[in-house]
């Protein structure tokens, strides 16, 4: 448990929840281990990449005991049975902070370690899968989740979202749109098809309390 999560984000115990997100995963991105490998630096930045998650965990735990909710909580993605458990809420905001740095092929790898795969497990599977371009079976999982809970507005948008998304491309690709005989929505070369991926994934980190692509 760290004494001041606040000062580890270097924000304001007054900060909103989106300041508090926006420094959340700057420092992410900054001590990722990813960035570190062969560097002399590394043992530290994983310890300050630790103590960052810690940190967050606990803001948002402090703020949901006092009402204000967090980023990622059970009554969001909890399972129809009624609630995720602490365990299954830690883990996929492991997964989520790996999903906000596009590390799909290393959340997957995450994912695939669970015995128990429950919506929330689909719901994931599915965004990391469209992140590598599994684009059908990431349908398939989406469906999977949105049948084992249908009371999620989450995962009828995630189904929505990737089948809109192929219906756009084709309209710019065959349509008026493209720009180009071969054209996607993105002016052609295989493009459009890869822009689709990153409005969807964004979207949905969005979603999730997460931020892919702050230009979208």
């Amino acid at each position: 448990m760290v004494n001041d999560p606040y000062k580890v984000l270097g924000v304001s115990p007054n900060a909103s929840d989106e300041e508090i997100k926006r420094a959340y995963l700057e420092l992410c991105r900054k001590y990722h281990p990813d960035s570190y490998q062969g560097n002399p630096l590394a043992d530290l930045a994983s310890e300050k990449f630790k103590e960052v998650q810690e940190s967050y965990e606990t803001i948002n735990k402090m703020r949901a005991a006092g009402g204000y909710g967090g980023s990622y909580n059970s009554g969001s993605y909890g399972n129809a049975g009624g609630g995720a458990s602490q365990g299954e809420i830690d883990f996929y905001q492991k997964v989520q902070v790996l999903e906000n740095l596009r590390q799909f092929d290393q959340a997957l790898g995450m994912l695939n370690s669970v015995t128990e795969r429950t919506d929330v497990w689909f719901y994931h599977s599915a965004i990391c899968n469209l992140g590598v371009g599994n684009n059908m079976l990431a349908l398939d999982h989406a469906r999977q989740a949105q049948a084992m809970n249908p009371g999620n507005p989450a995962y009828a948008n995630l189904v929505n979202q990737i089948m809109n998304s192929g219906a756009n491309y084709q309209t710019y690709r065959y349509g008026n749109g493209g720009g180009s005989g071969s054209g996607d929505c993105c002016g052609g070369d295989g493009m459009g098809d890869m822009c689709c991926k990153l409005w969807i994934a964004d979207t949905l980190c969005e979603c999730m309390g997460g931020d892919l692509c702050r230009c979208m």
